[in-house]
């Protein structure tokens, strides 16, 4: 699912002009969970080294019409389209969908120097800004912004293996550090791996974890939430890896202590 789908509120006199770059700042300062009504098809992105561009579709599934705004950064959730550092750019940056009507996004990869024996990161962002209500036009309105943040892989041909390896890839081992125990996952692949949740079983305890996501040829630490739980027995490990179409794969190890 998508990194974030928050609603950015605002009180602004609609019936003024307001500046696009200027109501979306003012809109960062107050945010809560929503849902979109401009859906984008997929929720994540994977762009291949080797095209020229990566199209993405989104709909709108209002009733109205609403202003789409998107733009890419490389870990900023606060950007704005003045901000966005990415070496991308999005065309149409800015259109107007009707009701019931889609759009396809155009991403275009205009820089160089990104490792090609590896995925590099980056965050889609597609913000959506719906009309002012024209009936209550004498009146201050309170502007709702939704914005979904996908997460965007960018993919070298090079890169060895194929992402569907990562399941049997992926290494796992306890380790102790003190009196608390830790889950160190090491990725040796080129590909990030993304976790949609993981959980240890020790006997008949169920110990909930909160995993990262692991970059190419990185580790990472998960900390056990109470370790005086790691009781004897059989330490086991299921987690969900989340693959390029948003799928969960089950993942399951034995963890020696």
């Amino acid at each position: 699912m998508p990194i974030s789908c928050r609603v950015l509120m605002c009180g602004v006199r609609l019936h003024r002009a307001v500046p696009l770059v200027l109501a979306l700042v003012m809109a960062g300062a107050w945010t809560v969970p929503a849902s979109g009504s401009v859906v984008v098809n997929g929720t994540r992105v994977i762009y291949p080294g080797q095209a020229r561009e990566k199209t993405v579709r989104i709909t709108n599934q209002d009733h109205f019409s609403n202003v789409v705004q998107a733009w890419v950064d490389i870990d900023d959730p606060v950007s704005t389209p003045e901000t966005a550092d990415a070496p991308f750019l999005v065309n149409p940056a800015v259109s107007r969908l009707a009701s019931g009507s889609g759009q396809t996004l155009r991403i275009i990869y205009t820089g160089a120097g990104l490792p090609q024996d590896r995925e590099s990161l980056f965050y889609l962002n597609i913000l959506q800004i719906p009309p002012r209500n024209t009936a209550h036009a004498d009146r201050d309105q309170m502007l709702l912004m939704l914005r979904n943040r996908l997460k965007m892989f960018y993919r070298p041909e090079s890169v060895a293996g194929n992402s569907g390896q990562l399941p049997e890839k992926l290494q796992f081992s306890l380790a102790q550090v003190g009196t608390s125990w830790q889950v160190r996952v090491h990725n040796p692949t080129g590909f990030y791996a993304s976790f949609g949740s993981a959980v240890l079983e020790v006997g008949d305890h169920r110990l909930p974890l909160q995993p990262a996501m692991v970059e190419p040829f990185g580790k990472a630490e998960w900390a056990l939430p109470d370790p005086g739980l790691l009781s004897d027995g059989v330490v086991q490990l299921r987690a969900q890896l989340i693959n390029d179409y948003g799928a969960q794969v089950g993942i399951f190890h034995e963890l020696s202590r």
